[in-house]
């Protein structure tokens, strides 16, 4: 193992081929999950994982048949699963979100004893939508407990420009929620090990790249993305909020992401991304961003004069999947039902947005919307977010 660092004790900066060769595995494995899922065999998989037994289920104009009984949120239910679930409820977002994941795998590949790193939104100290909701947190936090995890871990680094992490966890309700499923928000700064990425894997980034050494080597990586419009890149969700884990000082760069360029800005999110591969992305569009962002104060390109500050609305949705892509073209199609015109979500169909066709010749999911599978038996706007997506 070789092991830079810049004082005698404290955190490291490791280049390590056993480190990299673990994280390895533990990519393969989770990618052969979503391999299975994406090619329509992930009854197959789980059966042959002695998760669950495999039985059919099929969705027709938005509504679902089954000869057995529906999932429950663990996904440990004998019926095919689908690609992407979601779920609705008028007022209860938890009773949303165990909608969603019954029409997934949900966590039915996490075992007991297994790490878990939860991929929270803390770009600010902005309170949800800007950020992950507590609420969301509590909720899979508790279904991991009861799965038997108890290695969870919570982090995340705000914009690289803002040095209070640490404030803006506890501002945002993430650090409070995740002392009550007993683990610590970790500010993901100078005190934290962090992991190379082998060179030649980031080639549209300048120099050196590090993720945090806790998220690398987790079993289980689930991203809890918001539904967000972006100033920049016309939204944020399950892929870019992979650019949080990136080193602040490898992010501030000339040439990264001192200055957005969104002529490089898709590949360099897509090649972050290429360096894991989550478990589960649970989308939390209960409430969501639907002009502006991703903070409060963000104000997008042709907004009217008396734009003050982000907009949100509320689709009372949940998006579960284990393709990001699937997932992030799902969120599209949220905000484009519901964004103003102005908004750029509206200038292309999902899969023609520049941040997915970037994510595709990284393949990273789902290469187009031939391949969308969706089911949401309890979304009263299934057949209009479909069309957004398919049509």
């Amino acid at each position: 193992m070789h092991i830079k660092t810049s004082r005698k004790t404290g955190p490291r900066t490791i280049v390590s081929k056993t480190l990299a060769e673990e994280c390895a595995a533990k990519e393969l494995t989770r990618r052969q999950m979503v391999q299975a899922v994406m090619l329509g065999t992930v009854g197959t998989w789980l059966g042959a994982s002695g998760l669950v037994g495999c039985g059919t289920k099929t969705v027709v104009n938005g509504s679902s048949s089954s000869g057995e009984p529906g999932a429950d949120a663990g996904g440990s239910a004998t019926e095919t699963k689908h690609l992407v679930g979601m779920g609705y409820d008028p007022s209860d977002r938890n009773v949303a979100l165990e909608a969603a994941l019954a029409e997934t795998i949900g966590l039915g590949m996490i075992k007991a004893g297994e790490s878990v790193y939860l991929r929270v939104n803390a770009n600010s100290g902005d309170l949800y939508p800007y950020s992950t909701s507590p609420d969301t947190i509590l909720a899979i936090g508790g279904m991991l407990r009861d799965i038997g995890v108890t290695d969870i871990r919570v982090g995340d680094r705000s914009f690289w420009g803002d040095t209070n992490t640490a404030g803006n966890l506890t501002k945002n309700g993430i650090a409070g929620a995740a002392k009550k499923i007993g683990t610590s928000a970790i500010a993901y700064d100078d005190n934290v090990d962090w992991v190379t990425l082998p060179a030649g894997s980031t080639p549209n980034w300048v120099d050196t790249v590090r993720l945090p050494e806790p998220v690398m080597t987790a079993d289980h990586q689930i991203i809890l993305s918001c539904v967000k419009t972006h100033f920049i890149s016309e939204f944020t969700m399950a892929l870019k909020i992979g650019l949080g884990l990136v080193h602040a000082d490898d992010r501030k760069r000339d040439g990264n992401l001192k200055t957005h360029d969104t002529r490089v800005l898709y590949k360099q999110i897509a090649q972050i991304n290429q360096a894991f591969t989550p478990s589960l992305v649970v989308m939390d569009g209960y409430s969501a961003i639907i002009s502006g962002g991703p903070t409060k104060n963000d104000r997008p390109a042709g907004a009217p004069s008396s734009f003050t500050g982000g907009v949100a609305g509320k689709p009372k949705v949940f998006i579960v999947s284990t393709d990001r892509i699937a997932a992030d073209v799902a969120g599209i199609a949220v905000l484009q039902t519901l964004s103003p015109e102005y908004e750029a979500i509206h200038d292309t169909k999902p899969f023609s947005n520049p941040q997915i066709k970037a994510a595709v010749a990284a393949d990273l999911g789902i290469s187009d919307a031939s391949a969308f599978d969706l089911s949401g038996p309890t979304v009263p706007e299934l057949e209009t977010y479909l069309a957004k997506v398919t049509g």
